[in-house]
């Protein structure tokens, strides 16, 4: 084999660069995200294959080009984890969670095990515990307490009373995205204090052309 890594240590960093990403897949999945467990492993698994190859398969390669183009890859796989609802995007996160673990991956495929190992550990407490803190300073008013909220209607003939109503349980509403879905249903998006998300939804069911009211991706708990 071309290069001085043997096959042994090219399945070694492959299989580690899989289980690391996978570590950080397991915690999207457990919050039900678009990409999850396969999706992260994958990605990490394909970033080190990449890097191998294109630091070892051939003799004058220049690792850095392959980088370079695999960090373009995942940014377009990326996007796709992102979608706008209303005024609101999402997916912010779980697209920098593959960006992230594409950059673990290479960091396995080079042969930086223990850089791989700290980069995961790192990753997986921004995802899993980091929300915990960001819950305690929304209430302590550091930062924003006002939440995603979504109402699909069947039709618009209720549009200025449920307006109303909004404003009414929260003033400080700003705008609200109204978006067709197809020809009998309607998306409308806004933002709600995080105090009035229960006494809204429970409200804004009584209206006859309300199919779903919901808060838009909850904060874990």
């Amino acid at each position: 084999m071309p290069g001085d890594v043997t096959v042994l240590e090219w399945s070694l960093r492959l299989i580690l660069a899989a289980l690391f990403s996978g570590i950080v897949g397991f915690e999207r999945e457990a919050q039900h995200k678009a990409a999850g467990l396969r999706t992260h492993m994958l990605v990490g698994f394909g970033a080190a294959l990449f890097t191998l190859v294109g630091g070892y398969a051939f003799e004058g390669a220049d690792p850095s080009r392959v980088a370079a183009q695999v960090v373009t890859g995942v940014g377009f796989l990326g996007a796709g984890a992102i979608f706008r609802q209303g005024v609101n995007v999402r997916g912010l996160t779980t697209a920098a969670g593959l960006w992230a673990v594409a950059a673990i991956g290479m960091t396995a495929g080079v042969g930086i095990i223990s850089g791989a190992a700290v980069a995961t550990a790192i990753t997986f407490v921004i995802l899993n515990f980091l929300g915990f803190i960001e819950t305690i300073m929304r209430k302590r008013g550091a930062i924003s307490n006002r939440r995603p909220f979504s109402v699909k209607l069947s039709n618009l003939t209720e549009f200025n009373q449920i307006l109303n109503l909004i404003r009414s349980i929260d003033d400080q509403t700003g705008d609200v995205g109204l978006e067709r879905i197809d020809d009998e249903t309607y998306t409308l998006s806004f933002d709600v204090d995080e105090s009035h998300v229960h006494t809204l939804g429970a409200a804004i069911q009584s209206f006859d052309s309300v199919i779903e009211a919901s808060e838009i991706d909850p904060p874990a708990q």
